[in-house]
């Protein structure tokens, strides 16, 4: 059975007192902060066009463009050609999705596909949301979870949170919530406005295994926009899509049972016990490890954020 802290430690996979003089940094012209990492392979594998500049003595990458529209155009020139080549079995994946970058000042510098922001190491955001419901007695709560579909590209089969999410360019953390609550959970847009609450930010920063498909050790820093919801009785979340094969209540023993068979994916796990910490179900008298899971569950990334 797996510890809490190896939970935190299958998810958090660079801690912010890891060197990382190793990686490339990914820089943006104009700007002087890093905005992510990129591995040696991965710099080795592209083929530069002219709009990048690259440091190997420095380790820099460094995107040339002077305006938004021109960083974005190529950006999307570059991958859609390591795309065609066939560089990266991440890129295969492509979608319509688009994750945006921020500069220091919260400003948009960068639009980037999602399926290539593990290439770059960029900081990503989402949205998860746990509804729960309260139980008479000693129980306390049960919460709904989600199982994904065994069709899925990444974590098949896995626990989930009751919803979540990517936060696409364009779109804040709570019209997110919204739209994929719909879809993944036929919540209608009312119980969302009236009953999620907003608990925080779940960061950590993992690095792609086989469970994630494609490259492996690729950095993600991630942000989740993390909600909570306490349902009637009468609500039964139901899947709205093919994202879950279904959504089951689950007491919080279960959930304890499973977190320690690592059935949860390594996000998800920390998303459940966030909202144990939060709950009083893991505390410092039950738990040895409780500060630094307490901690490490709202670490910082060191580039600039949303």
């Amino acid at each position: 059975m797996k510890s809490n802290l190896e939970l935190v430690n299958d998810c958090d996979r660079f801690s912010p007192n890891s060197d990382p003089s190793f990686l490339y940094q990914f820089l943006i012209n104009g700007y002087a902060c890093p905005f992510g990492y990129l591995l040696e392979s991965t710099v080795s594998t592209f083929s530069w066009p002219e709009c990048w500049k690259l440091d190997h003595e420095q380790k820099t990458v460094k995107l040339l463009g002077s305006s938004l529209e021109e960083r974005n155009k190529q950006v999307h020139n570059t991958l859609v050609a390591e795309r065609d080549r066939g560089s990266f079995q991440i890129l295969e994946g492509w979608t319509s999705e688009i994750f945006s970058v921020h500069g220091p000042h919260k400003e948009v510098v960068l639009s980037i596909p999602r399926v290539a922001a593990p290439l770059f190491g960029i900081v990503t955001y989402g949205v998860q949301l746990l509804a729960y419901q309260s139980d008479p007695g000693d129980r306390g709560f049960s919460i709904w979870i989600a199982r994904r579909a065994k069709t899925k590209r990444r974590y098949p089969n896995m626990l989930d949170s009751t919803v979540g999410g990517s936060l696409p360019t364009g779109e804040t953390p709570f019209e997110c919530l919204v739209r994929e609550s719909a879809e993944e959970a036929s919540f209608s847009e009312e119980l969302i406005r009236t009953r999620a609450k907003a608990c925080g930010t779940v960061n950590y920063v993992f690095r792609t295994d086989e469970r994630a498909g494609g490259e492996l050790g690729l950095f993600t820093p991630e942000v989740q926009f993390t909600y909570e919801m306490e349902l009637p009785k009468d609500v039964i979340p139901t899947p709205g899509d093919n994202e879950a094969e279904e959504i089951t209540l689950m007491s919080i023993e279960q959930i304890k049972t499973a977190l320690g068979k690592g059935e949860f994916t390594p996000a998800h796990g920390c998303i459940v016990l966030d909202f144990f910490i939060r709950h009083g179900i893991l505390n410092f008298e039950n738990e040895k490890d409780y500060i630094e899971i307490a901690s490490r569950l709202h670490r910082t990334h060191g580039f600039p954020t949303a």
